[in-house]
């Protein structure tokens, strides 16, 4: 898998131990890059985690970007990750994009209310034919 940086959504952000979102927006250009391509989104983590929760992993998209910030986010896709996957590490995410994204997406970091999560960090991107992605 070759990485870009301009399709980089985070790279060994963290500890993750609250909700965030990612420290990149990736402009998609056009948008509406879905399933039909062959753009994956993937999320990995290293270190591990440590501590006891459960992080969702919310792929949002809008028309406009400003200050860092999407303006009127919406939610394309969420992926639940379990603890159990959290501690282990390694691949957390890989899926096609899904249909109607637009032009910008960011990752939202989803954290569990009661969560002691610590140590983990997240790399998040897209990438073209990633092994392992879902099939459409």
């Amino acid at each position: 898998m070759i990485l870009d940086n301009e399709t980089m959504f985070s790279k060994a952000q963290g500890p993750i131990t609250a909700t965030a979102g990612s420290t990149d927006i990736v402009d998609l250009g056009s948008g509406d890059i879905g399933p039909s391509e062959r753009v994956s989104l993937f999320v990995v983590c290293n270190p591990p985690f440590t501590g006891a929760g459960t992080v969702t992993i919310e792929l949002h998209t809008a028309d406009a970007a400003t200050a860092g910030a999407l303006t009127s986010p919406v939610v394309a896709a969420a992926y639940a990750v379990a603890n159990a996957a959290l501690r282990a590490g390694g691949k957390l995410v890989s899926a096609r994009l899904p249909h109607g994204m637009k032009r910008y997406a960011r990752l939202n970091y989803v954290v569990s209310a009661s969560a002691t999560l610590a140590a983990g960090k997240l790399t998040a991107g897209l990438a073209l034919d990633i092994p392992g992605t879902d099939p459409v």
